[in-house]
């Protein structure tokens, strides 16, 4: 896939998400809903923060990183946009059950940059 079709489907996708999570902020009332408006308003909030994130990041690396082929910037600035899209989720479902103190936060905060890490140090299979 060209560059310039991965930017043209994600920004529509993400354009889509946004749309879908606005609808569902107008149309779902959250005293009186049940599992499924949740589902949908944290799932389209999170797609919609994934892809914007996504966007962002590969901006800033394409404007500030010159010395990366740029399908590792796509890969690296939609992997980080997909781990800031769970953290603000995280954030805001831990805040909607009142458990967002610090030290879960650091536990959220902790536990991804592990999953970032694992993703950094692992090597790439190489078939012959």
């Amino acid at each position: 896939m060209s560059l310039v079709r991965y930017l043209i489907l994600m920004t529509i996708a993400t354009a889509l998400c946004w749309a879908a999570w606005f609808t569902v902020v107008q149309s779902v009332d959250p005293f009186d809903t049940d599992g499924a408006g949740y589902f949908l308003f944290y799932s389209s909030f999170s797609l919609a923060l994934a892809g914007t994130f996504a966007l962002l990041g590969l901006l800033f690396r394409t404007i500030l990183l010159k010395q990366e082929l740029m399908f590792q910037k796509v890969a690296i600035s939609f992997r980080q946009g997909i781990f800031f899209a769970i953290l603000i989720d995280g954030f805001l479902i831990l805040q909607s059950m009142r458990l967002l103190t610090w030290y879960n936060i650091a536990f959220l905060i902790i536990g991804l940059t592990i999953a970032e890490f694992f993703v950094i140090s692992r090597k790439p299979v190489r078939y012959r």
